[in-house]
């Protein structure tokens, strides 16, 4: 997928992005659970609730699909909070530069849905199965008590609307991962560099991540994302500037 986004014109620029974390809806967790009863919807144990525990995965696939490149702006549209304060469904838009735009959302009362849509200037790139399902199938316990094999696809759509689903080699997403990040601490052992990507695709996640709590506890304020000449990223809320260790700021009031 990325030689296709990244390495050749078949698309064209990536335009909007459009990507879904939800479960929970349906009677899956209960009223309890919801209100405080589990670690993620309980904030002394998890902050950003819903959105620090699933809204990392869209986010991710967001930025992914913009080629890691920081959004210049985040907003979130839409937070619903449980009776601890915790935030239980969250939507958020980001704009990247020359008007590209993404749209997340994240929730624990809504069905399962774990997917990205990329659009380009010449057609559409779509997962269906992001995170567990194996394939949309739900049947979880397969997904999570054996290899995860869910996205052994993709479809590629043309601007006409005429879509191909392509058919890619099964594999587990976690083992591949543990296997390259392994290789790449071997290379620091023999004295080689280390690859700069981990901590760089973390870290915006994590900042974007941020910035859009910051917007969801100021209901809804845009968060405007600057990178300055050292490097560092600085946030813009209004009048106000603030720094990375700045965050969150807990000035909501």
């Amino acid at each position: 997928m990325e030689k296709i986004l990244y390495n050749s014109d078949k698309l064209g620029k990536v335009k909007r992005v459009s990507a879904s974390f939800t479960w929970g809806g349906g009677g899956l967790v209960d009223e309890a659970w919801i209100e405080g009863g589990n670690g993620r919807t309980d904030p002394n144990q998890q902050p950003m609730g819903m959105l620090g525990d699933s809204g990392h995965y869209p986010i991710s696939a967001c930025l992914w699909a913009f080629n890691w490149q920081l959004p210049t702006k985040v907003c979130a549209t839409y937070t619903k909070f449980n009776s601890v304060g915790a935030i239980i469904e969250c939507e958020a838009v980001m704009w990247f530069k020359d008007g590209g735009r993404a749209v997340i959302d994240t929730s624990c009362l809504l069905p399962h849905r774990s997917q990205f849509e990329v659009v380009c200037e010449k057609g559409v790139l779509k997962v269906n199965d992001l995170v567990g399902g194996q394939g949309r199938s739900g049947n979880f316990s397969e997904a999570y008590d054996h290899p995860f094999v869910g996205s052994k696809s993709y479809v590629l759509g043309d601007y006409l609307g005429r879509d191909e689903v392509v058919e890619v080699e099964q594999c587990d997403h976690v083992q591949k991962l543990v296997e390259q990040f392994s290789n790449d601490v071997q290379v620091i052992k023999e004295g080689g560099k280390a690859n700069q990507e981990w901590s760089k695709r973390s870290i915006m996640t994590h900042t974007v991540m941020c910035s859009i709590f910051e917007s969801a506890m100021r209901d809804g304020r845009d968060v405007k994302l600057l990178v300055v000449d050292d490097a560092t990223t600085r946030y813009e809320i209004g009048v106000d500037t603030y720094i990375y260790t700045d965050m969150p700021s807990r000035k909501w009031t």
